[in-house]
């Protein structure tokens, strides 16, 4: 039997560019987040029938939500969408195209309420009909990036006046559009761009830099942006830092402000966190935070600063460092002297791997 239903479409503006110009790994990640934030926002008790690149397609029958209800649910989800990617572009390390260019995307969301009928396929019921149709059709007919849509049939079938007091930057605009097979179609739309200005900034801590770190420095064959993108993949560590037996991470994160990895020695187990910081432009930085440095050590930070060299890239690694009161005197210049031999050693084997393997996977691509 055909029932009054809700149908609801969050749907990312900006997909397509996105897709053909970035990297396609690191884009998969950024948009599986996405998605699985707008599903997380779901306060309705909408029921998720398909997930479609990039769009999410809900419903709900069990009563229309009234039209507070609703716009509360897509300012939610307009604000958590937006908190993340801020929150992204302020943690971000990767200088890949998809990592610099998530924050070109934004949110638009459709809301119709019509009947529906169901399909059944491989044992999955799928909602069917001409409303579901409609509502996939209304996400594309306002001339903006980031909107809400109210269909006609969605704001008389919904109870309540919409409140101006809780939500101020609500505009209505009329619209409709002639379907040849559905006819005149009315909806109400309104920018949602007012509610950037509810997306708060995240607080990222400033890492150490102390005035007389330990310096070491090489240069590698290759371009500074493909040494970078070798440092900052966790996958790759143990091809060059050869002093670990085993390092844990996880794979299903992208390497950014706060990510966390445990390198596991013989005798010792450290764990880092990822950091970011300034060391001049057209630099590009990467450091790991030591999150339980040794006994006399307070704080151990050591940064990868990768620039251009002619055709190839220069880098130095420096550890900052602030030992202990009573400490310094006496294991500074043992600090110092095993940091700076253990890093150079640490440098060699990442130009090594660098040349080498950018090389063969070159050949490779060559070859085939």
């Amino acid at each position: 039997m055909k029932r009054d239903t809700l149908f609801l479409i969050p749907d990312i503006s900006g997909f397509t560019k996105f897709v053909k110009q970035t990297e396609v790994l690191h884009g998969q990640h950024i948009v599986s987040e996405l998605l699985e934030i707008l599903i997380d926002s779901n306060e309705l008790g909408l029921t998720l029938s398909e997930i479609e690149g990039d769009a999410l397609f809900f419903y709900k029958q069990d009563g229309i939500p009234d039209k507070n209800d609703l716009i509360k649910q897509s300012q939610s989800m307009f604000i958590k969408f937006h908190q993340h990617l801020r929150k992204y572009q302020g943690h971000r390390i990767c200088e890949c195209g998809a990592c610099r260019g998530a924050g070109d995307l934004t949110l638009k969301i459709v809301a119709h309420a019509g009947t529906v009928d169901f399909i059944t396929v491989k044992g999955q019921k799928k909602p069917y009909g001409q409303d579901v149709i409609l509502a996939r059709l209304l996400k594309n007919q306002v001339d903006s990036k980031e909107y809400v849509l109210l269909s006609e049939s969605y704001m008389h079938q919904a109870s309540s006046l919409i409140s101006t007091v809780d939500f101020p930057w609500l505009n209505l605009e009329k619209g409709c559009t002639e379907y040849k097979s559905l006819g005149r179609v009315n909806y109400h739309y309104c920018s949602l761009t007012p509610l950037h200005q509810m997306v708060t900034d995240d607080k990222i801590n400033k890492p150490i830099k102390t005035e007389q770190p330990v310096v070491v420095e090489t240069s590698i064959d290759k371009t500074r942006d493909e040494v970078f993108e070798i440092i900052i993949d966790l996958e790759q560590r143990m091809k060059w830092n050869r002093f670990a037996n085993k390092i844990e991470f996880n794979p299903d994160e992208l390497n950014q402000v706060g990510t966390k990895h445990v390198c596991v020695f013989d005798s010792k187990t450290i764990e880092f966190e990822s950091v970011k910081a300034n060391f001049g432009e057209g630099n590009l930085v990467y450091g790991e935070k030591i999150i339980n440095p040794p006994f006399f050590a307070k704080d151990i930070t050591v940064y990868f600063i990768v620039g251009r060299q002619g055709t190839g890239c220069r880098i130095q690694l420096q550890v900052h460092y602030m030992l202990k009161p009573l400490m310094a005197w006496f294991m500074g210049p043992v600090f110092r002297y095993k940091n700076r031999k253990l890093y150079q050693q640490v440098l060699q084997n990442l130009k090594e791997w660098c040349e080498n393997s950018l090389d063969e996977k070159c050949a490779g691509a060559l070859g085939s």
